[in-house]
């Protein structure tokens, strides 16, 4: 068994729970092996065995599992990169003679690469590489690439698992055969993003030969010109091993084992497994090769390995003394999107901790959360605890600041509360964290099964001094912001549109109010029947409703967040009806009904601007779109109407042209009553929890709803809204906006048109030079007077209409001009 037990140390298959690929949401943290190998060798790449660990080095020094910032200038993504760190390496006789630590250390793991092979590349599944950092960022989970955002360069990192197989699988393709060089990289077809690990003195990152899609021979050639890698493994003479398969349940651990769940055995020896229940656990049940066997004190010895793939199973029940805690997974709305923040631990009613007694290494948390069906894994591993709490409420009271931020959110801490509040590291300097993102990344947006473990390693101590040994339970994921929707068609059976809508409830008390509209953009709308999948990346409509919640009483809105849009007159009429029935019901202000979208969805809000632009008191389009003309804007004054306030970056592909646009074209000419751009330098956002992130040139959502106007980094800045809305954020801007306009000119001169009788066309005409006298007033306001006269205009309308002497065409027409009058008094007045 000593030669076993060294054999494992010098591979250095860490103790771990489970493997990626054979585990069930690994529980303990990860542990190390104490003894480093002295010296390591270059392996020939054809020699690649699943499970073992090796080093890989380019000339720049070895791949580590850590975040660093990689120059790439000339990009278009500009000068930087978020990729992975590599370490210097000391090479004497062809071995790695310098200190070897835990994060430059990876298995290879079976991968499961579904693309189809071109070009000599793409063939076979694959790997996972698998590391086990001990530090912030490191886990089980595969070196992976985030989207790409259309640049040459694609971050690196280990924070999840794939959001689709080729964003996770690794393949290998041998360089030089005599040489042992290798290139990885990651292949989604021809035509499809293709990257290239490549390194540079700053670390390594994924590289593409082309920012587009990138063929066989372009990826071929970008492994060429990359520095190549070599493969290395610890310099130890073994004879003929064979692995056994050791995997674990949930709430608990085997060892040995190892990432990739294999543990390699010399032929002919034993090797004894230990299994480890976690606090308030006991072992349940454990087979080889799925036959139960009989357990001595939590061991079992598997005798004379002859042959590899015998495998080892543990699975753990809750011990006879464990009491149930039900505890809810807390997820929160930042402008970049849905983000599981906590769990909250619920004591009970009439129980309580005290603060003093609760401490952050008590608790492990892990999650396996799925897309909705259930099967594809979007993140399976620990999450980092920042802190525990307790509180009177089921809910956080703010979080730590994540660096470089400011000081703690959190003020006032209760010394003791009903609630535990295991808070969760969400974002870093580097971005969101592993697990934070609901929908696993801001690309290919998708709503996810939330499925959370937490363990203790002791009783919890309660304020009237007995103890519980818990068995936490999930009862139940929300989200405040996300929760206030639910989901609707426009038209079912027609050109119909599946859309998210919050009803603001306060409309039954302040009349009708205005609605924000949001389109996502593309590949964010989610697949068919996946409703919620537009609100889970950055959006806007989810942080309007974070606002709500924020600022109550302030921003009184109804909101909608459309769903796979089609950028057409049809669709737009359906949604168009479906607010007009809503406007009818009394709840919404057609006055004020607000429109942005990004990207994709940017041109449908300028599309159906185009088309429709009297529904519209202002839009907001993000990166994209083609504004009017000045001889549209002439030909169709209505245009000009509707407030607009754009946003792009200077190196995205609006950028150039709406900064002519707005410097000496259709939006300099003075046609528009409010029109403003701001071009921005850079897409940082620099309030919580970003502190100055900075996003690639198209991803502008994040800054344009997280920043005041006036912090938000531009190269070029036109319109009024600049300075009066400096201090204010762009829904601050938006709804001030209003659509409406004083119509009793228009009014009089269709009843003077009218084919009634004089005494009722004058009856009308009085009202409406009753309602102009009183708004000309300027002495007194008596703009209350006006509207009683316009209002006494429509129901004399009304009148005409039920005694045959007008048609409805007719009434509603004149009805329509005098409600928007009335309504341009009221913002008048309000503005006042």
């Amino acid at each position: 068994m000593h030669k076993i037990r060294l054999l494992m140390a010098l591979l250095f298959c860490f103790i771990m729970v489970s493997g990626l690929m054979v585990s069930n949401l690994p529980q303990a943290k990860a542990e190390t092996a104490s003894e480093p190998n002295d010296t390591w060798r270059q392996v020939d790449p054809n020699d690649i065995q699943i499970g073992k660990s090796y080093l890989i080095v380019s000339e720049n020094g070895a791949l580590t599992n850590a975040q660093a910032t990689i120059n790439t200038p000339g990009d278009v993504t500009g000068d930087t990169q978020i990729g992975m760190a590599s370490k210097p390496v000391t090479i004497e006789d062809g071995l790695i003679t310098s200190e070897v630590t835990g994060d430059m250390v990876w298995q290879f793991g079976l991968g499961a690469n579904t693309a189809n092979a071109s070009g000599g590349l793409g063939e076979g599944p694959g790997y996972y590489l698998l590391n086990n950092a001990p530090r912030a960022g490191g886990g089980t989970e595969p070196l992976r690439r985030e989207s790409s955002f259309n640049a040459q360069h694609a971050p690196l990192n280990t924070t999840g698992a794939a959001i689709n197989g080729n964003q996770q699988s690794v393949l290998m393709h041998v360089l030089d055969e005599k040489e042992g060089t290798v290139s990885l990289y990651i292949w989604g077809g021809n035509n499809q993003w293709n990257f290239a690990l490549t390194s540079t003195e700053d670390g390594f990152t994924a590289k593409s030969k082309a920012a587009s899609a990138t063929s066989a021979a372009q990826l071929l050639e970008q492994m060429q010109e990359s520095p190549s890698l070599r493969l290395y493994e610890p310099n130890v003479t073994v004879g003929d091993q064979h692995y056994v398969m050791a995997s674990s349940g949930e709430n608990g651990s085997i060892s040995p084992s190892s990432l990739a769940g294999h543990v390699w055995v010399n032929d002919g020896e034993d090797v004894t497994f230990t299994f480890n229940p976690a606090f308030g656990f006991e072992v349940d049940k454990v087979t080889v090769n799925d036959e139960e066997v009989a357990v001595t004190d939590n061991t079992y010895t598997i005798k004379n390995i002859t042959a590899s793939g015998t495998s080892i199973h543990v699975t753990f029940k809750p011990a006879s003394n464990a009491a149930d805690l039900p505890f809810t997974v807390y997820n929160d709305i930042f402008s970049v999107g849905n983000v599981t923040t906590a769990v909250i631990i619920d004591l009970g009613e009439g129980n309580a901790a005290n603060l003093a007694d609760l401490s952050a290494d008590m608790f492990t948390a892990a999650a396996r959360n799925t897309r909705l069906d259930g099967s594809t894994v979007i993140f399976d591993g620990l999450r980092n605890i920042t802190r525990v709490y307790v509180n009177n409420d089921p809910e956080p009271l703010g979080y730590i600041s994540p660096a470089p931020g400011s000081d703690d959110l959190v003020t006032d801490m209760p010394a003791s509360g009903r609630y535990i509040i295991v808070e969760f590291e969400f974002w870093n300097a580097n971005g969101y964290t592993s697990g934070a993102m609901v929908s696993g990344n801001l690309q290919n947006a998708f709503s996810a099964l939330l499925n959370y473990r937490v363990n203790v390693d002791r009783e919890i101590k309660l304020t009237d001094g007995t103890t519980i040994t818990p068995r936490f339970t999930q009862e139940a994921v929300v989200n405040p912001a996300l929760d206030k929707f639910v989901p609707d068609k426009t038209n079912p059976g027609g050109s119909n549109m599946d859309i998210l809508i919050s009803i603001d409830e306060s409309w039954e008390d302040l009349g009708p109010l205005p609605l924000f509209i949001y389109n996502h953009g593309g590949g964010r709308g989610g697949p068919s029947g996946d409703y919620f999948a537009p609100v889970q990346t950055a959006n806007g409509a989810a942080v309007l409703s974070k606002r709500q919640l924020e600022n109550p009483g302030k921003y009184n809105a109804h909101i909608i967040a459309t769903q796979n849009h089609s950028n057409n007159q049809a669709n737009n009429e359906a949604l168009m009806a479906y607010v007009e029935k809503l406007a009818a019901e009394g709840k919404v202000d057609l006055g004020r009904i607000y429109m942005s979208g990004f990207s994709m969805g940017s041109m449908y809000t300028i599309g159906f601007y185009n088309r429709n632009p009297e529904f519209l008191a202002a839009i907001v389009p993000l990166a994209g779109g083609n504004l009017p003309t000045v001889e549209q804007l002439t030909a169709n004054p209505e245009l000009t109407k509707t407030a607009i306030w754009a946003h792009t970056h200077k190196n995205d592909g609006a950028g150039r042209g709406w900064t002519e646009y707005f410097t000496t074209g259709a939006g300099a000419s003075c046609l528009y009553s409010e029109a403003n751009v701001t071009v921005l330098e850079t897409n940082q956002a620099f309030n919580f929890p970003y502190y100055g992130f900075d996003w690639t040139p198209h991803e502008t959502e994040a800054q344009v709803f997280s920043n005041l106007i006036g912090q938000s980094n531009a190269s070029f800045r036109y319109g009024a809204g600049h300075e009066e809305f400096a201090d204010k954020n762009i829904f601050d801007w938006m709804f001030a906006q209003f659509r409406a306009e004083n119509r009793i000119d228009d009014l009089k001169e269709t009843v003077a048109g009218l084919d009634i009788v004089h005494g009722n066309k004058n009856a009308l005409m009085v009202k409406l030079n009753n309602a102009e006298k009183f708004l000309a007033d300027k002495k007194h306001d008596k703009s209350a007077q006006a509207v009683n006269m316009l209002n006494a205009f429509i129901s004399q309308v009304n009148d005409f209409v039920n005694s045959g002497k007008l048609t409805e065409e007719q009434a509603i027409e004149m009805i329509f001009a005098a409600e928007e009058t009335i309504r341009y008094i009221n913002y008048i007045n309000n503005l006042r």
